[in-house]
């Protein structure tokens, strides 16, 4: 696949899927063709959040059916969510484990991966937001993306995620490197997201780059804006522009070019592409 990205934590409330939705439609007004993959059958998935929230219920055709099939393929499933391109979930997956698990399926970490093969060619990235729970959904993420973006909270609670996160995923690797011994997962970048004022927000980011953790050179901070985004259904970047909504106010602009970072991030495929002297600063 072309440069894939699994954001994800272990801890749920990061502001993951806010995250994954913002950094989709930065990476598409750059003009690049962005395919969005959201695997969370949870009320308040990405799904929801760009207006589709109708796809994820009733009987009809969705990811669940996919992953299921011996041949799979996600084409049909794909709508359009404006600046980038999206698989809808389904309430579906919250059973797909135990579905697999009666079905004998084979290889069923490999499921997403072989589903996306088809899509290749048309998409320049792909976005992958699985739950927060370690299940199979999670595996596929991974194993589809092998890159993950991490937003943690700054708080001791999300310092010691991290280390349980890279034990998590070193685990992963040496399981399906039994499969391909060159399968790798790496983490791109850790995202201080819902970011405060506090001493202790500071005391964790010093703790994490004194670690040698790829902690981005900026935090996300926690803006009212992001709600309201959310509720009007869009990513923060239409809803800028919207003459639908509200202007953002000078103090919340830097979300803009905060998400600008994740997505250069994520277009360079280290962190070391958001760190200008103006971010640092920030």
């Amino acid at each position: 696949m072309k440069r894939a990205v699994t954001l994800w934590s272990e801890s749920g409330g990061v502001g993951k899927t806010t995250l994954a939705t913002n950094t989709a439609a930065a990476l598409g007004r750059r003009g690049a063709d962005v395919l969005v993959v959201d695997l969370d059958p949870q009320l308040g998935s990405l799904t929801d959040h760009v207006g589709y929230g109708e796809l994820k219920t009733g009987d009809r055709d969705h990811l669940g059916d996919v992953l299921l099939a011996e041949d799979g393929d996600a084409s049909d499933l794909v709508v359009d969510a404006g600046a980038f391109d999206l698989i809808p979930s389904h309430e579906a997956l919250a059973n797909i484990e135990s579905e697999m698990a009666a079905r004998g399926t084979n290889l069923r970490e490999f499921r997403l991966r072989s589903a996306l093969a088809p899509l290749a060619a048309e998409y320049d990235y792909f976005l992958i937001d699985p739950p927060a729970t370690l299940n199979v959904l999670v595996d596929n993420a991974l194993v589809a993306a092998r890159d993950v973006v991490i937003p943690i909270e700054l708080t001791r609670k999300g310092s010691v995620s991290i280390d349980g996160l890279e034990d998590t995923l070193d685990s992963m690797q040496r399981g399906f490197q039994t499969f391909d011994e060159d399968f790798r997962l790496g983490i791109v970048a850790v995202v201080p997201n819902e970011v405060g004022d506090s001493n202790i927000y500071r005391e964790v980011r010093e703790q994490l780059e004194g670690e040698g953790k790829p902690v981005t050179p900026f935090g996300i901070r926690k803006r009212d804006v992001l709600k309201q985004a959310w509720q009007a259904q869009m990513d923060l970047f239409t809803f800028a522009e919207s003459s639908e909504t509200r202007e953002l106010r000078d103090y919340e602009k830097d979300l803009l070019d905060q998400f600008e970072a994740v997505a250069r991030i994520v277009e360079e495929g280290s962190v070391d592409a958001a760190a200008t002297p103006e971010e640092v600063a920030r």
